[in-house]
């Protein structure tokens, strides 16, 4: 199996670095894709998968392909795509919802769409990836859209209420983005986790780059 743990901008938007390399942090798909080669000669067949996957269901995954039991109790996000290794089965589409762990900045992702949503106060973004992959033109204040993003960020929001630690939820605390130099305070006294450091600002406009100056 060989991963990575983020993608990197080399140029991409301007930048030189991954998710945070900007203030605010970013979830452009060159900073969050990543990837994943996995081979047994004998046992998985070659070929290239385009369905929606996250590193949380690699483990999963793992004891699924190994036939080991998980423990019952440990809530997790991911599932299985052992189906997809071994061509047993198939993988219903889903949602990919994927957590910047330097800031609170969250995202969500369907095959066509992306929203992303930075607390306390944005800027969010929303992007129609079959029409714009590059992320150029973000569509989060569109009125034809508002519909699609309130049931984004619904989904968001859910997902995050069923799987985050309260007592280390990054949505409320002052962390910068800038290094994971400790663990989070598990009282949730808001202190600042990790120093801050200079970091171009990131530039979010629904105009294309050649008219916003990006």
């Amino acid at each position: 199996v060989f991963m990575s743990d983020n993608g990197m901008n080399c140029g991409h938007h301007g930048i030189w670095g991954k998710g945070n390399g900007t203030r605010p942090q970013n979830m452009y798909d060159t900073s969050v894709k990543v990837p994943c080669l996995i081979a047994q000669p004998g046992r998985i067949a070659p070929a290239m998968r385009g369905e929606l996957l996250s590193a949380y269901d690699v483990f999963p995954t793992l004891l699924d392909y190994l036939g080991i039991t998980d423990a019952p109790s440990r809530l997790r996000p991911g599932r299985s795509f052992r189906g997809l290794l071994d061509g047993t089965g198939s993988l219903p589409e889903r949602d990919v919802v994927v957590y910047d762990e330097y800031g609170p900045v969250r995202m969500v992702r369907t095959r066509d769409w992306k929203y992303v949503h930075r607390y306390p106060d944005g800027p969010h973004e929303l992007y129609d990836l079959a029409r714009d992959p590059d992320e150029r033109s973000n569509l989060v204040t569109d009125a034809q859209q508002q519909d699609r993003v309130a049931t984004l960020r619904a989904r968001l929001d859910a997902w995050f209420a069923e799987f985050v630690d309260p007592a280390r939820d990054g949505a409320h605390k002052r962390v910068t983005g800038c290094g994971q130099l400790g663990p989070t305070p598990a009282e949730g006294d808001g202190s600042d986790v990790f120093p801050a450091d200079p970091i171009a600002p990131l530039s979010v406009s629904s105009r294309p780059p050649d008219e916003a100056g990006a």
